[in-house]
């Protein structure tokens, strides 16, 4: 079962899953309120026992998206309060553009506020053109220190071509210089069927695949986020 709530004024979110299993945030990549692009993942994560919270969030926004992501977790976290969890014992699992501002909230999670349990990066977008919407700029040459961070997980398709297998790879490697605890996922994906999807360029929207290679990527996915839950 569905449920769709306000995580602020006019902005939505899908609740599935276990209300008292653990909770993760899931981030849709660049466009405007594309929380149904994580549906499938929704799906396996909720099978899964945990609790799924798939957002809606503007990247075209004036703040790219700040606000709304940064909404969305305090949501997440009020939420965890309410059910007897940690508030930082959230993990958010973000794909493509949402990814990126998922190592945006890590590495500026020195407020207690946007504090997480772990991330799960699934394709994030990386480089000097693709703008982190926490802090406005590009992901860092070099990051923060990472001793005492949360876990970062990196998932990445062995046949996308935009986020490309050398660019998360180079991504988890800046990462691990500064000390962070990482790990890296090689799924046989590209980029939509990571998440269980195929995209729709008539209506420019990600939509549920029934293909093999869709279904068994977005179930290996689920897999690291359930495990992203359990370490905490």
């Amino acid at each position: 079962m569905t449920t769709t709530k306000d995580y602020a004024p006019g902005r939505l979110l899908d609740i599935r899953g276990d209300p008292d299993g653990p909770i993760v945030l899931l981030w849709h990549g660049r466009g405007v309120d594309h929380r149904s692009s994580m549906h499938p993942l929704a799906d396996q994560v909720a099978a899964a026992g945990l609790l799924a919270l798939s957002v809606d969030w503007s990247s075209e926004a004036t703040d790219r998206g700040r606000s709304d992501l940064l909404a969305s977790l305090r949501f997440a976290r009020n939420l965890a309060e309410r059910h007897g969890r940690d508030p930082g014992s959230v993990v958010i699992g973000g794909w493509s553009l949402g990814g990126t501002a998922a190592v945006g909230v890590a590495a500026n999670a020195g407020r207690s506020e946007i504090a997480v349990g772990g991330v799960v990066l699934i394709a994030p977008g990386d480089g000097p053109r693709v703008i982190e919407p926490i802090s406005g700029s590009a992901l860092p040459v070099a990051f923060p220190p990472g001793a005492g961070r949360c876990h970062i997980d990196l998932a990445y398709g062995e046949h996308d071509p935009g986020a490309t297998p050398d660019l998360v790879t180079g991504l988890e490697l800046r990462l691990r210089h500064a000390g962070w605890s990482t790990a890296l996922h090689a799924i046989d994906a590209d980029h939509s069927s990571i998440i269980g999807t195929r995209y729709v360029e008539r209506t420019e929207r990600y939509l549920p695949s029934r293909s093999r290679a869709a279904t068994e990527a977005v179930v290996r996915v689920a897999a690291v986020v359930a495990a992203a839950t359990s370490s905490r």
